[in-house]
């Protein structure tokens, strides 16, 4: 049972800081009832009693920072919030001889959540975490902490309006239906839409982009994690698969795609991930000698680097140290960020351009070479004639028509988002593949903490990794440091033992576990245009990430770390051999691992036949001459590595196949 030893005393931490959490504005109709306050702040004292170095006992306060948190994520959240407060008090009657959880002491509260926090129970473990998680985040989002750790809190950076922003046109500036003529419409300013968009553009075509989110300058990225996540990331951040687990898909819904707010991490695509997919799927085109070419131009466009020890960090350090003690191989990453100074907010946009992602490099190349850009557009329809497909029609928020007519029409919404445009179409029903053949690298997190300063957050959060597994047993061991308010979500503890851990967050270091996925999964339509995505967790993406976390708990154990942290049910300490060798004979459930999946690939992937994928070699969908697909959906499998320079190089060789379409 985790320990939590939570206190009555509302006097506890006599030297604690003098944090403001009551310093955000309240909005009319946010609150909470009366009672359901009540419980909320019982669930944050027993939560964060107070009492340590620093860290004061949250209150009244803590709860009007989490309504606000909670109208990031829409209107009807804090009542979404406030079901789940009902649950807890009157759940808490079944274990305590009837009494609500408002009406038991602290101290038995603290405990309550403690054994619920890991229990066997998937449901009461579920609903721990999803009552617990926003109270941290909302409580360590401040200022004060994040200063007396040392931490950046927000940044400011400098606006730039380019001459080649008079090409891009806002869709809540159309104020009636259009029509455009071009020779291709591409659909996405991710890794695929705008290496298309640019390319063609430089070859003289006519080339008109249609991105639903918006142009977000780097000013805009100021790193408040709550804010970045429901303004830059689709569904607000909520995007997760259905099956025998939830694993959350993070995607960006704005111009760059999830390249605007990924670590920067680029890796070409191993040889013998290529070479199978010649040998298996009969994918000569895609051959390492065939590639290479491709891959040389994006390394080359992107400024790709190996990172500088200089911004690793601490993490970084005890990792390599650990892996020399072992005898690992180990390395730090490549990335597509020459100027990176190390902010530590990557997953939030970067505020000073340094990363390269296609907002800054591909998108900007595209437009000054003529191309157009209309930001809020989303996609709805295809345009159809003579057999073949014709445009494109999207719609603003405003509910205007944008037709664009082209000669070639060229998805790149994404793996999650492209087959469910084509499922609207009905394409599905001749084309049998579409949507299926989900992989997404499941990933989960590993921390440890140390006697020396790590200060993961004043560094690259994904700047290192250990490779030792990778070709071998499909497990990439990454850099994973978060914010603190995002570092104190990731940890189950409660009371007294949550307290003490997030006072050495700056000696905790933080490590991913990512694995390559032989499950599968699907995307379809859903409900107002959502994707619904089912994935189930094989067992041998079971073991292999069990592995991953085992030898990742005693890499860090070999550089020295006091204790390690896996986000693995019933094994949420590791403090030595005994606990280590127990976790390796562990038999464990998709629903004991806290997972997350970062690059969704294959929904409509490239095959020989309509047989086998959805586009053929030149990325046309079969059977619909003048529809051609350019994003990770076309990625055939899982590659083992981070796949964003797998999309570009292969966006750039699609580009020359559609140019040749088009001459």
């Amino acid at each position: 049972m985790p320990e939590t030893h939570a206190h009555t005393n509302g006097a506890r931490g006599a030297h604690r800081l003098p944090i403001t959490h009551g310093e955000r504005p309240r909005k009319e109709g946010a609150h909470f009832t009366e009672s359901e306050r009540r419980i909320a702040v019982a669930l944050a004292e027993a939560l964060l009693p107070g009492g340590g170095k620093f860290l004061p006992r949250a209150d009244e306060r803590t709860i009007d920072r989490l309504e606000q948190m909670l109208l990031h994520f829409g209107s009807a959240a804090p009542r979404h919030y406030a079901g789940l407060l009902h649950a807890l008090e009157q759940g808490a009657r079944a274990f305590s001889r009837g009494r609500a959880f408002t009406e038991m002491h602290e101290y038995e509260r603290a405990r309550l959540l403690g054994e619920w926090s890991d229990h066997r129970d998937v449901a009461r473990r579920t609903l721990a975490l999803a009552l617990t998680a926003p109270i941290k985040v909302a409580y360590f989002d401040d200022e004060t902490i994040y200063r007396h750790l040392d931490a950046p809190h927000r940044f400011q950076g400098q606006p730039e309006r380019a001459r080649w922003m008079e090409r891009v046109t806002r869709g809540e500036d159309v104020t009636e239906d259009i029509e455009v003529e071009c020779d291709a419409v591409v659909v996405g300013t991710g890794a695929g839409g705008a290496v298309v968009a640019k390319e063609l553009a430089q070859k003289g075509f006519a080339v008109l982009m249609l991105e639903e989110g918006q142009y977000h300058q780097r000013n805009e990225f100021t790193g408040g994690i709550i804010e970045s996540v429901t303004r830059f990331y689709r569904e607000r951040g909520t995007l997760g698969s259905l099956g025998n687990t939830v694993v959350i898909l993070p995607a960006g819904r704005m111009v760059g795609g999830s390249t605007a707010i990924n670590t920067g991490t680029c890796w070409r695509t191993p040889d013998w991930v290529l070479q199978k997919w010649v040998e298996r799927d009969g994918l000569a085109d895609l051959a390492p000698d065939a590639m290479a070419p491709y891959f040389d131009k994006v390394w080359s466009e992107l400024g790709i680097a190996r990172a500088d020890w200089k911004y690793l960090g601490g993490a970084a350090r005890v990792v390599a140290r650990g892996c020399d003690v072992l005898g690992y191989s180990h390395r730090p990453v490549d990335r597509n960020a020459p100027d990176c100074d190390g902010s530590g907010i990557c997953d939030a946009g970067c505020p000073t351009d340094a990363r390269r992602s296609t907002n800054v490099s591909y998108v900007p190349a595209a437009l000054r070479a003529g191309a157009e850009l209309f930001t809020g557009v989303r996609a709805d329809s295809l345009v159809r004639e003579g057999g073949r497909v014709a445009g494109v029609v999207g719609r603003t928020a405003r509910g205007k028509k944008v037709t664009v007519r082209a000669r070639a029409s060229i998805l790149a919404c994404g793996t999650l988002v492209t087959p469910t445009l084509l499922q609207r179409e009905q394409i599905h029903r001749a084309v049998p593949h579409v949507g299926k053949n989900l992989s997404v690298h499941p990933a989960t997190i590993v921390s440890a903490l140390f006697d020396e300063e790590i200060k993961g957050y004043n560094a690259i959060p994904q700047g290192y990794c250990v490779d030792e597994l990778q070709r071998s047993h499909g497990v990439l061991m990454l850099g994973a440091s978060a914010p603190i308010d995002v570092g104190a979500s990731q940890f189950t503890f409660v009371g007294d033992r949550l307290v003490r851990t997030m006072e050495r967050y700056d000696r905790i270091a933080s490590m991913g576990i990512m694995v390559s996925d032989d499950s599968r999964g699907s995307v379809r339509a859903g409900p107002g245009g959502r994707p619904l995505i089912f994935y189930w967790l094989g067992r041998k993406e079971r073991q292999r990430l069990t592995q991953g976390i085992a030898t990742m708990s005693r890499i860090f154990l070999a550089g020295g770390a006091r204790e390690v942290y896996p986000s693995v049910h019933g094994h949420r300490v590791i403090g030595g051999p005994r606990d280590l060798a127990a976790l390796e004979r562990a038999r464990l459930g998709a629903n004991d691992f806290v997972l997350m999946g970062f690059h969704p690939l294959g929904t409509c992937r490239m095959a020989t036949s309509s047989a086998r994928g959805v586009v053929d070699t030149d990325h046309e969908v079969f059977g619909h001459p003048g529809l051609f697909v350019a994003d990770g959906s076309v990625v055939p499998s899982s590659v083992a590595v981070n796949p964003q320079v797998t999309i570009m190089a292969m966006a750039t060789r699609a580009a020359d196949r559609i140019a040749h379409k088009l001459s």
